[in-house]
């Protein structure tokens, strides 16, 4: 849980019923991740050359015009 920003003394005081909320929560953000990390790297293996390149683009153009999200 503090990987996704909650803070120790926060956690300490959490229910039993919140701590299961958040991590259920993050367990899904994690596996949302997992599977755009997996279709990546799919792209990267079975995909052409221009393809990975499109890609790449669009996740470098990303990252650079919005590095918060």
């Amino acid at each position: 849980m503090i990987e996704h920003g909650h803070r120790l003394p926060d956690i300490l005081d959490y229910t039993l019923a919140q701590v299961r909320g958040f991590v259920a929560a993050t367990a899904r953000s994690d596996a949302a991740r997992d599977a755009r990390l997996l279709s990546l790297v799919a792209i990267g293996t079975r995909g052409d050359a221009r393809h990975l390149d499109q890609t790449l683009d669009r996740l470098t153009n990303h990252a650079h015009l919005r590095p918060h999200q």
